[in-house]
């Protein structure tokens, strides 16, 4: 995937199965220049190729103490330690194509996709399909190298596949190529084979280096390895090692064309017109001829350090020593420094989520500061409104106090007022109930007086349930003057009921009929007594 933006200073690791480089690139306009440059090389012997993390651990060990140099860095892996693999996918929808794209990768990729780190870029568009690029990495050799570059002091934020890294340097030279062209990287252990076709592209990845020739001069000069890369560089080779060369160019030669054929038939791109060499492997003296007069092609040498601007001294002559080979670091800063450029990212999980992260960061702070600016205008605004409204209330308050003050005493006196009207209401009740008491016994005096030779003997409450009304009980004697040595007469017991109904009609109370009793048995004196309820109008 493209980065998700373009700095004007790139920091580039170029992580080669023979050396590793390290430049600090920026841009200035159209142009590209290099402040700093730094290549430590170390020996590929054939059958040793295990060796390659330690030496580039050592490498990166190096490099780190020679140029002043941290941070995110880019990456760039030799082509052996990438699978490529070429795709078609229907033009549709983006979310679709990405099912379409896992799917495919689960069938091309022939490691567990979690063991494996793998992305895709779009190679070329045609009228109903889309050729992808799907470049996938094993787990067990990106992280050990990637904590090696961590502990060298820098942190890697992409990694780059190195043909892409080489397509984009030679993109970045011929911006408008005619016809198609065929870019050649030769590295140490193996060749990236690149067919460029206007805005389309085709990669293929060769188990075939320039190692094999050092190889085959050290077995024909019994001599070391460092000694036969020598004599592989200098100009006695194509006359000491006639035989190397003839074998690596027919091999070279033979992939070619049988490249060239696939690509035309799975992807419809045309052979090339011209054959590009870059990498290690071009310095081979009459490696270009060779290939010429094979393949009946023009080829000529790529220097992706040509246009570049070097600053420093030093890096002036670690470009001129190492300009072919270091095609791919120009190739990875262009990606960065300059949009359109086809990319992937075959960065670990882990480290992507933190990347991720780090690209967020800065969004995050100026999502909070444009927050906090939106938000403390307002803030101090109703902070100010808040303290003038508090001094407001202060001053109601203080103004308040006396009246709250007053209020409250009216409160309790009202309070105790209420009290007193309680008190006064019972002490009333009181008095009125000894009122009516007198009243009750005038009132029986006044109908006793008037019916005469009557008197009471008792008068006593009858207990009842509280929220009734009162009961007396009231009993009495009448004289008979008429018959005073005998019983009563009629007379004198009429005149008893009449009392008794004088009595029932007062304000006072109602007399029981069941309580009525009278006793004449006594000569001349008649017995009576009665219960009187009390009227509620009237309480006693």
């Amino acid at each position: 995937m493209p980065p998700a933006f373009y700095s004007p200073r790139t920091t580039v690791l170029d992580c080669g199965a023979s050396r590793t480089a390290l430049g600090v690139f920026r841009r200035q306009g159209r142009l590209l220049h290099c402040d700093e440059l730094a290549v430590e090389t170390f020996p590929v012997t054939a059958g040793h190729e295990d060796n390659w993390l330690e030496n580039t651990r050592a490498a990166l060990s190096a490099l780190s103490t020679r140029v002043k140099a941290s941070g995110a860095v880019v990456l760039i892996l030799p082509p052996h330690l990438v699978l490529t693999k070429l795709i078609k996918s229907p033009r549709v929808a983006a979310a679709k194509r990405e099912k379409v794209i896992l799917f495919e990768a689960g069938q091309q990729i022939p490691y567990n996709l979690a063991d494996v780190v793998w992305d895709s870029v779009v190679a070329g568009e045609r009228a109903i399909n889309l050729d992808v690029l799907l470049a996938a990495a094993k787990l067990e050799v990106i992280e050990p190298l990637c904590a090696a570059v961590q502990a060298a002091g820098f942190e890697p934020r992409l990694i780059l596949s190195a043909p892409l890294a080489t397509l984009a340097a030679f993109r970045l030279m011929h911006r408008e190529p005619e016809g198609p062209l065929l870019v050649l990287n030769l590295g140490a252990r193996s060749t990236a084979l690149l067919l460029v076709e206007s805005g389309r592209f085709a990669v293929r990845t060769l188990a075939l280096g320039g190692n094999s020739i050092t190889q085959q001069i050290a077995e024909n000069q019994n001599c070391d390895a460092e000694e036969a890369e020598a004599i592989k560089l200098s100009e006695r080779s194509a006359g000491l090692n006639a035989d190397a060369m003839e074998t690596f160019a027919t091999r070279l030669a033979q992939e070619i064309t049988r490249s060239v054929l696939h690509f035309r038939r799975q992807c419809d791109l045309a052979p090339p017109a011209r054959i590009h060499l870059t990498g290690g492997g071009a310095r081979l003296a009459g490696l270009d001829q060779a290939l010429a007069a094979r393949l009946k092609v023009p080829v000529e040498r790529f220097d992706a350090f040509g246009p570049v601007e070097v600053a420093d001294s030093a890096a002036r002559s670690e470009a001129a020593a190492h300009a072919l080979p270091l095609a791919d670091l120009v190739g990875a800063a262009a990606t960065q420094l300059w949009p359109g450029h086809s990319a992937l990212n075959l960065l670990p999980p882990n480290l992507r989520r933190q990347e991720n992260l780090r690209r967020r960061q800065p969004w995050l702070i100026a999502a909070a500061v444009l927050m906090i600016a939106a938000v403390l205008p307002p803030g101090l605004h109703y902070r100010q409104v808040s303290n003038e409204a508090g001094c407001k209330t202060a001053a109601i308050e203080q103004a308040l106090a006396p009246l709250r003050e007053r209020d409250a005493r009216n409160r309790a006196n009202l309070q105790q007022l209420a009290q007193l009207r309680q008190q006064i209401a019972r002490l009333q009740a009181v008095h009125d109930r000894h009122a009516s008491w007198l009243n009750l016994l005038a009132d029986l005096q006044d109908r006793l007086v008037r019916v005469e030779d009557i008197w009471l003997e008792q008068l006593q409450v009858v207990p009842g349930a509280t929220g009734t009304p009162l009961r007396l009980h009231l009993a009495g004697r009448m004289l008979d003057q008429t018959n005073p040595l005998a019983k009563v007469s009629l007379e004198a017991t009429s005149r008893a009921k009449s009392l008794l109904r004088d009595i029932d009609g007062s304000p006072w109370g109602q007399v029981a009929e069941e309580g009525q009793r009278f006793d004449n048995s006594q000569p001349g004196i008649l017995r009576f007594d009665f219960v009187l309820t009390a009227n509620p109008a009237c309480p006693l």
